[in-house]
């Protein structure tokens, strides 16, 4: 494997900014949630303790996808994470998190970019591929506008 398909697969996998680079002419810089005290799985993270080093423990992430049905699905943000002793633990999670913090407008811009890029689909039709109604009685519509830099 020659020096160029080892960057490109360290990129896909570990870089936390690799989707959005690529996107960047058209999404805005994600927002930044930062953890820090206490050992605390997520998605993305190992379960089993074992694999985590008991001194210090340096893991970074890349955004987490599968393709199903022809189609992307968000499994998780891409994070750096610092723990220590397996016990304390600093995270920095990279997403698009709205006003109420739901997830779903994370889940959705994820999946535009992952739209425009593996499926070329163009920008227009990402933001109405990627509204929801409500199904609360407020009636508001989630949409991932706000990310989008509109030119």
């Amino acid at each position: 494997m020659n020096l160029k398909t080892r960057i490109h697969l360290w990129n896909e996998y570990y870089n936390p900014f690799y989707i959005w680079w690529r996107c960047r002419k058209y999404f805005k810089f994600p927002n930044i949630k930062i953890h820090t005290g206490g050992m605390t799985w997520f998605f993305g993270f190992p379960i089993y303790q074992e694999y985590i080093n008991k001194f210090i423990d340096f893991r970074i992430s890349a955004l987490g996808w599968k393709d199903k049905y022809n189609s992307p699905r968000y499994e998780w943000d891409p994070y750096i994470s610092i723990t220590l002793f397996r016990k304390w633990q600093l995270i920095i999670f990279f997403g698009y998190w709205g006003k109420t913090n739901d997830g779903v407008k994370d889940l959705a811009t994820w999946e535009a970019m992952l739209d425009y890029l593996y499926y070329n689909i163009p920008l227009d039709k990402l933001v109405d591929r990627h509204t929801w109604g409500s199904i609360n009685k407020d009636k508001e519509l989630t949409t991932i506008k706000e990310f989008i830099k509109w030119k």
